[in-house]
């Protein structure tokens, strides 16, 4: 929601050590940065402390993909090299050919089944194990198809679950007359809390859904919690991840695989808790959400389906039949992925190395582990790489916004006297405004708002704050970092922002290249407005992770942030979105408070 930010001072000089050309070079081993003969971590962390600049020692070995430039595109392929060494030196699928083929010819990329699971339904061996075919009904709009057992055979080695012809006309509801049939698996069993996986491969078709998911519902005379992996049909580079908690949806993230999920066989599984869902493609950790999980067994359930009336979602179905969808095995481990007895291949960069580099940890939490840290707000890194510590009175890397507005929805124009360090604390206040004359052409705002903004730019790193948030419906309390055309940079942005109308909440989002959408509200457990808190995101390249007083709170992964920018937090009310942040009332002055920043370049 923040857009419109101009420059108030001159950027400071600033090392970009990503993007410098090379001319082609050939090693040994391809990316061996260290030259040791080989590729391996150690490479890896060089050619990050290169591209974090906490390095200069910039090699040619560096460029791992050969597009003669060194970024972080270059970081991502060596990751992926050293998680996939070369087929011939990981433990091969007894289900594979020495191609990688299965006796369908379907090539299988994933990793192997876990022959330790709690429950084991192999298709691969003729057996539906713990499933059955659903047959004689359809779910109802949006589902255009009627379930046949028909539609979902195991035969040749896999399960095949197929769209075809709507074997009966005759077949429908009063309500809801599909046209075409569809293919289902379900448990008799119902599976709690542990880690689900299944084989698959997906149909490429617009208009329709290949799926793996738990599923519990008022027919099972339960409420209805979901957890769902769905592969669109019309684009099966992704993967859209989601749950339902009591009937309430709204959590679709879409994860990009990085591979066409309809060319051969892969893995995809999620690891439900308790308090957090973390899903998995082809063994690696994709995404996590926490918050209000579901919390009811469910059936394990596949099914390939066409739609009608969500054209938006899924494109029109052309009618295309009959598709299939392929899946190999099930499995279900109860307690969790990493319970013990697991037998498939492990993360190598894990066995190296307890704490894996690329997933870094707030620097705190290893001097004081969960259960001893405080829920206020203590806990200053005190060694951090930069550190504004109001609580002396100074503004450190620091300084007021002063003397524009940010414009709609921004319901505000900045004034320095908003932004004061007052007995040890820094104040953003919300207050009338101080100069009626203060407009744009565009926009006149109504009243005053507090904002402070470093003169450095910043990168990839650990950001903390300690923060007292305002309760007053229409307001925000921020702490985030940004850069945009003011800057000369694309609009790359990572928020946490407190919502004034709910301050028992956090909005967590993030904007590259403008485009935002990633909003997810997390649950504190506390109010925000009573006490300090510490509030903080661990930046890194293909992933960010939130945290609140030191403990993880939420990741997203996807296409990050890759641009340096201002730390900044702000107090502003909205207008034009109530919607978003309720009316704001008119009350004033409303004040946030804030006690220290840090970031510390990791």
């Amino acid at each position: 929601m923040r857009k419109g930010y101009r420059t108030a001072a001159a950027a400071s000089a600033l090392l970009i050590t990503a993007g410098v050309l090379f001319s082609a070079v050939s090693a040994a081993v391809q990316g061996d940065v260290n030259q040791d003969g080989s590729l391996d971590r150690n490479d890896a962390l060089k050619l990050r402390a290169v591209l974090t600049a906490e390095s200069s020692d910039l090699k040619a070995e560096m460029d791992f993909n050969g597009d003669r430039t060194v970024d972080a595109k270059d970081l991502s392929a060596m990751k992926h090299s050293i998680l996939n060494p070369p087929q011939q030196d990981q433990p091969q699928n007894p289900w594979e050919q020495q191609q990688g083929d299965t006796p369908s010819g379907i090539k299988d990329y994933g990793t192997p089944m876990d022959t330790s699971a709690t429950m084991i339904s192999e298709f691969r061996k003729g057996d539906a194990g713990d499933f059955f075919a659903s047959d004689g009904w359809t779910n109802g709009k949006p589902f255009d198809c009627w379930w046949y057992k028909r539609n979902a055979v195991i035969q040749n080695g896999m399960l095949t679950l197929s769209i075809d012809q709507k074997w009966n006309p005759g077949d429908s509801n009063p309500d809801w007359n599909p046209q075409y049939s569809g293919g289902e698996f379900r448990t008799n069993k119902f599976y709690h809390y542990g880690y689900y996986e299944t084989s698959m491969q997906a149909i490429k078709n617009d208009g329709v859904v290949s799926s793996f998911f738990t599923y519990t519902g008022p027919s099972d005379d339960n409420p209805w919690d979901e957890i769902d992996i769905e592969v669109l049909g019309k684009d099966t580079t992704k993967v859209q991840l989601n749950y339902y908690k009591d009937g309430q949806g709204g959590h679709e993230y879409m994860y990009d695989l990085g591979f066409d999920a309809s060319e051969g066989y892969h893995t995809y599984g999620f690891d439900w808790q308790p308090d957090h869902i973390t899903w998995y493609v082809d063994g690696k950790e994709a995404y996590t959400m926490r918050g209000d999980m579901p919390k009811t067994p469910g059936k394990i359930m596949m099914n390939a389906w066409p739609g009608r009336t969500v054209d938006d979602w899924l494109k029109p179905f052309n009618g295309n039949k009959p598709l299939t969808a392929h899946y190999q095995w099930v499995t279900f481990k109860e307690g969790g992925k990493g319970s013990q007895g697991q037998e498939q291949q492990q993360n190598p960069w894990e066995q190296q190395n307890p704490q894996n580099p690329w997933e870094q940890q707030n620097p705190w939490e290893q001097q004081n582990p969960p259960q001893e840290q405080p829920q206020s707000g203590s806990g200053m890194n005190a060694n951090a790489t930069m550190v504004s510590n109001f609580t002396t009175g100074n503004a450190g890397d620091f300084f007021a916004s002063d003397g524009w507005t940010n414009g709609k929805p921004f319901d505000c124009w900045w004034y320095g006297q908003n932004a004061k360090i007052v007995n040890g604390l820094l104040e953003l206040k919300i207050d009338q405004k101080w100069n009626p004359g203060d407009s744009n052409p565009d926009w006149n705002p109504q009243y005053s708002g507090g904002e402070f903004r470093t003169n450095n730019f910043y990168h990839y790193g650990y950001y903390e704050t300690s923060m007292k948030a305002i309760k007053n419906d229409g307001v925000v309390s921020s702490f985030f970092t940004y850069t945009g055309p003011s800057d000369n940079n694309p609009w790359d942005e990572i928020d946490v922002e407190i919502l004034g109308k709910d301050t028992t909440k956090v909005q967590l989002n993030y904007y590259k290249d403008g485009q935002g959408g990633h909003e997810y509200m997390y649950d504190l457990g506390f109010d925000a407005s009573q006490d300090f808190h510490r509030y903080g995101f661990d930046w890194q390249p293909d992933h960010i992770t939130w945290y609140v007083d030191g403990k993880e709170a939420y990741t997203m992964r996807g296409n990050m942030p890759n641009t340096p920018g201002k730390i900044m937090m702000n107090a502003w009310p909205g207008r034009t979105v109530d919607d978003w942040l309720k009316a704001f009332n008119g009350n004033k002055p409303l004040t946030a408070y804030y006690q220290w920043v840090t970031y510390n370049k990791q």
